[in-house]
């Protein structure tokens, strides 16, 4: 079949980044609006506890650098005109501080970036509507319009399930910060692009995505076809879903993974997704083959 995508390769972990572990986290919010975190025991204040998401950012921003950090701030993200990006210092007594708008003076370090469009929200924390599906019959209701896209468009069914699941834990309803919608989270231009009419429709918006994953491979996957297949390299791969991610133009600009934090993660989230729900296939495949 044309346009067909085959992946192939061993899994490699994109990014990695620091276990959060089990150490509390606090915070409080001072009058300006700006954000401070802890992992010292605070005494006194309007301090209180971290519920788990952030808590687990917290401790992996805390992570990324050393010695010893004891506390950190962020500024309001209305107030900054380049709140994509998070800048850090550490100080003599090991604190460590960090700020989403643009410092003056020395020793601060760009920590990390967040992107445009999908790649600017921090997935599952900070949804609109976030998931709200917690039902088992999730995970195989939509099995025949994902067997479907790959007849059509030939990406595989490990890979679709492994986006479905990062993208919105397979409810349809879920609407991103940054008004992705859907069970593949489609930006609404990507959708009008993929001719989805109705986003909210679990197989249209399943298609779209399968299709725009399609073209993504199409623009990214170098590698020799095989029998009219495309087929997609380790490294092409990632700039796939990256790209599904953050946007193809930031793949290009980057020559490959972009450095954002949400894409890093997103990726890495994707992939190991991906080689589990194929070794789950290839083992079904095989006990079914055993039973006949």
């Amino acid at each position: 079949m044309s346009g067909r995508l085959v992946i192939v390769g061993a899994l490699a972990l994109v990014a990695g980044f620091a276990t959060a572990g089990h150490a509390a986290v606090w915070q409080r919010t001072r009058a300006d609006g700006t954000i401070e975190y802890t992992n010292v025991a605070p005494r006194g204040g309007s301090w209180s506890a971290v519920k788990e998401a952030a808590r687990l950012r917290a401790h992996r921003a805390v992570a990324s650098v050393a010695p010893a950090p004891r506390g950190f701030s962020i500024a309001p993200p209305s107030t900054s005109p380049q709140g994509g990006i998070v800048w850090s210092r550490e100080h003599e007594d090991g604190t460590v501080e960090f700020t989403n708008v643009a410092p003056v003076g020395a020793k601060w370090k760009v920590l990390f970036r967040t992107g445009p469009g999908k790649a600017a929200a921090v997935r599952g924390s900070s949804d609109l509507v976030p998931p709200r599906d917690g039902s088992l019959g999730r995970f195989s209701r939509y099995d025949q319009h994902i067997r479907d896209q790959q007849a059509f468009y030939g990406v595989p069914e490990s890979l679709v399930r492994a986006v479905i699941k990062t993208e919105s834990d397979f409810d349809p309803h879920v609407v991103s910060s940054a008004g992705a919608q859907g069970l593949m989270q489609l930006m609404p231009a990507t959708a009008k692009m993929m001719g989805v009419s109705d986003v909210w429709d679990p197989r249209q918006n399943i298609m779209g995505g399968a299709r725009y994953l399609q073209i993504l491979a199409k623009r990214f996957c170098r590698t020799p076809a095989a029998q009219g297949d495309l087929v997609c390299s380790l490294e092409e791969k990632v700039k796939v879903v990256a790209a599904y991610h953050a946007g193809p133009g930031a793949v290009e600009k980057y020559g490959g993974m972009p450095p954002y934090e949400t894409t890093r993660a997103y990726v890495t989230s994707v992939l190991r997704r991906y080689e589990d729900y194929r070794r789950r296939a290839a083992a079904t495949s095989d006990l079914l083959s055993a039973n006949r």
